[in-house]
């Protein structure tokens, strides 16, 4: 018997990228999405998937912080230990100053909580994380 590839624990990096792309499929993206997944203690994933689509080509607080308190309440209710990222959008693959204004965003806005995953970004053709340096000119933005 085998284990379908959203029942395998995410331990590492390279088993999210794996997941994303899983999830992501062929296809291309229509709308800007933020989407988030929920892990446990021993990285399996929920059932519960959350897009929150058409967000803003550049991130506002009250937007960033309605995503924080939509994760808290996840987590609170759900009992999930992780919450990794993805930012979708139409268009080439370069990161452009909005996504990564948007990484840097929610980023900050998690650190309480120390995030152990990097955001990642899902464009027509290709799915790519969000380094550290991607993110760097944007903080002072």
């Amino acid at each position: 018997m085998t284990t379908s590839p959203e029942r395998m624990p995410i331990r590492t990096e390279h088993d999210l990228f794996e997941r994303w792309e899983d999830l992501m499929g062929g296809g291309g993206f229509g709308r800007r999405s933020l989407w988030l997944i929920f892990l446990d203690d021993d990285g399996r994933q929920s059932d519960l998937i959350v897009p929150i689509d058409d967000i803003p080509m550049l991130p506002d607080p009250r937007d960033v912080a309605a995503i924080t308190d939509l994760i808290a309440r996840i987590r609170d209710e759900v009992g999930v230990a992780e919450v990794p990222m993805l930012i979708s959008r139409p268009g080439p693959s370069e990161m452009t100053e909005g996504d990564c204004r948007w990484a840097v965003a929610l980023t900050e806005a998690l650190r309480d909580q120390h995030p152990r995953w990097p955001i990642h970004l899902a464009t027509r053709d290709r799915l790519q994380v969000f380094a550290a340096d991607d993110l760097l000119g944007s903080r002072a933005s």
